[in-house]
């Protein structure tokens, strides 16, 4: 039997068939019984019975109907076996994400084959979607390393010249501010290509292998290091001897500088900057609180593209700080939010998940 619904409309009426048939063999033994057996009553005694033959009946078809439920529940999971397995088959692609695998079509009713014909179709689709998005990726980001590499060369010796001039003794103040505007511009550039490269290396973060972190062995060598590019900042650290996670190392290095350097630059100059890590259940949360101006309420959802900085921003930055931030926390199944924080500035809090 080919269709699903011929095989339930078979299964109901073969049920329905059962107890008609099991019932109609116990009225009729009854009466030929009560009317057959040696020493019956007369015909017209023969009424008396109607009582307890009620009452059989009753009790007879009450184990009627549990027989044809219960077979009824054995020949309805037989007509839906193909549908289960074609859900087990979803829910393996599901788990595994793997859109490759295709659903078994070549069994069952003629509706379930239709509908995994349909699903793997939709699955196909998907497949060929996510190798284009892939291969489009990959252009992206060979792109960028190309880019990369082929600017970093003249930018670094444009350095060099910059730094050889500065040293002239002939040069006057105004050619050497000229030189040190110069000079600031080609930091920014050298900055800007290299929040670029980390982007892309960080759009390809679910394909890099993963390792166990201690995030707060990076959070401390991070304030180190920031401490070093920002002498004039107050930085601090409270954490934990120990936060373990998976992750991608130079990911979360990246996720931790990020917001030491915006909290420094955009904090009040000379300020203070506290780095707090701490463990709530399966969620390592690390905050980073600033004393500066903070960050308009309407703006703090914005700030977190690329690219975008906020109004009436003065510091030097390319504004892909806090996007590599949210890059990197999504990447380790995280999330960012940004807040007040008690200093009076900004507070910036990433919520990565511990596995």
């Amino acid at each position: 039997m080919r269709s699903l619904r011929a095989r339930v409309a078979v299964t109901a009426v073969a049920a329905t068939a059962a107890a008609f048939l099991l019932s109609g063999l116990v009225v009729v033994g009854t009466f030929a019984w009560e009317f057959h057996r040696p020493g019956a009553p007369a015909v017209t005694d023969h009424f008396g019975f109607l009582p307890a033959f009620a009452v059989r009946l009753g009790v007879v078809n009450l184990v009627v109907l549990a027989l044809v439920g219960l077979a009824g529940l054995r020949l309805g999971g037989a007509a839906l076996r193909p549908l289960v397995a074609l859900r087990s088959g979803a829910e393996r692609v599901a788990s595994t994400r793997d859109l490759a695998t295709r659903l078994p079509q070549d069994g069952g009713p003629e509706e379930v084959r239709s509908l995994a014909g349909s699903l793997n179709a939709m699955l196909e689709r998907l497949q060929q979607s996510t190798d284009q998005t892939e291969a489009t990726l990959q252009s992206s980001r060979r792109f960028a390393a190309d880019v990369g590499h082929e600017l970093r060369t003249p930018l670094t010796s444009m350095r060099a010249n910059l730094d050889v001039l500065a040293r002239s003794p002939t040069l006057g103040s105004d050619e050497r501010q000229i030189l040190a505007d110069i000079a600031r511009e080609q930091a920014r550039l050298i900055g800007l290509l290299d929040g670029l490269q980390r982007l892309a290396r960080g759009d390809a973060a679910e394909a890099l292998p993963r390792e166990r972190i201690d995030l707060a062995e990076v959070a401390d060598a991070a304030v180190a290091s920031a401490r070093d590019r920002h002498p004039a900042a107050t930085i601090t650290l409270a954490a934990p001897d120990q936060v373990v996670l998976d992750g991608w190392a130079e990911g979360l290095r990246v996720l931790v500088d990020n917001l030491l350097d915006n909290a420094a630059r955009h904090g009040r100059r000379g300020g203070q900057v506290q780095v707090t890590l701490e463990v709530d259940g399966l969620t390592a949360r690390l905050t980073v609180d600033d004393d500066g101006p903070g960050i308009p309420i309407d703006q703090r959802q914005r700030v977190l593209e690329r690219f975008a900085r906020g109004a009436g921003i003065r510091a030097p930055g390319s504004g892909l700080g806090l996007a590599l931030v949210e890059q990197q926390a999504l990447a380790h199944g995280g999330c960012v939010s940004i807040g007040s924080a008690p200093l009076g500035g900004a507070r910036v809090t990433v919520d990565l998940t511990i596995t």
